[in-house]
């Protein structure tokens, strides 16, 4: 009789056991449950991030002329491009999280929350920046590893060369004006780690200086940027660079002007870091 007891104790033991460990598998945050939310991305640079990480999406943004989609997401539904995106069109695919570019989130808030749906703001200012949100979205969708591993690809030396060149960076317009950038733009962040000085100053990405002060600044090398309609933007740099202001400029005078256009080089923070990073040093060893 006590050796049946002690059986039916040993059984019920086991059957306690492996209860309770079915109950921790159905209630553990699993890798599955985590990917099958409903995401949409809507800039490029998030897109290429998501593929890295293998992060299944629904909705995508339509790429520009010099962009192209990861090819496992090119025929998910597109929702326009980052500065205008399709709010209709995102609301019908019924998202549980949106991701948007920080720097304009400001502008789609209210609509999106008047639709109720949930949204995220991805900060890509300066690589740094990027890297950061890698890492956070890396924890968010069980990545972690695929979330360094990308990181480690964006590392960047920072370069100290005996003598630093003065790089001017210039962000054109359609129209002709143009701003500054600074080292806390993107591109002067890259300029800054490959070994130059960003002769723009300020706290902002871009500033304005005019023809006198960025004379004074004595750039030796211009690195010029489009943000919109580059062919237009270029030919404008092309016939500023004619002036008699600007031919007295070192960098003018001696050729190192250059032209830094996408895929390559953008205005946020994205994947191609290390290659602009490599172009801007070639550029600063001329």
């Amino acid at each position: 009789m006590r050796k049946q007891q002690k059986i039916l104790t040993v059984l019920l033991l086991v059957l306690l056991i492996i209860s309770a460990g079915w109950i921790w598998l159905m209630m553990r945050p699993t890798h599955e449950t985590t990917v099958s939310k409903r995401i949409v991305v809507t800039t490029n640079a998030q897109a290429q991030i998501f593929n890295k990480l293998d992060v299944p999406l629904v909705g995508v943004p339509t790429p520009g002329a010099q962009q192209s989609l990861p090819k496992k997401y090119r025929d998910l539904p597109q929702v326009g491009n980052h500065v205008a995106p399709n709010l209709e069109k995102i609301g019908q695919l019924k998202p549980d999280m949106v991701y948007l570019d920080a720097a304009i989130a400001s502008d789609y808030q209210q609509k999106l929350d008047s639709e109720h749906i949930k949204y995220q703001q991805l900060k890509f200012n300066t690589l740094s920046d990027l890297q950061t949100t890698v890492t956070s979205l890396g924890k968010t969708y069980h990545r972690e590893a695929a979330a360094k591993q990308l990181n480690h690809s964006l590392s960047l030396p920072q370069q100290h060369p005996k003598k630093r060149q003065n790089v001017l960076l210039l962000m054109g317009m359609p129209g002709g004006s143009f701003l500054v950038g600074t080292e806390h733009s993107y591109i002067g962040n890259l300029i800054t780690q490959a070994g130059g000085h960003v002769v723009g100053s300020g706290s902002s990405p871009f500033v304005t200086m005019n023809a006198e002060q960025i004379a004074q600044s004595q750039p030796t090398v211009i690195i010029t940027m489009a943000h919109a309609m580059p062919d237009s933007v270029f030919k404008n740099f092309d016939a500023l660079f004619k002036q008699s202001t600007w031919q007295a400029v070192p960098a003018v005078k001696d050729g190192h002007v250059y032209r830094a256009k996408e895929p390559t080089f953008s205005m946020t923070a994205n994947l191609n870091a290390p290659k602009a990073y490599q172009q801007i040093r070639t550029w600063l060893k001329k």
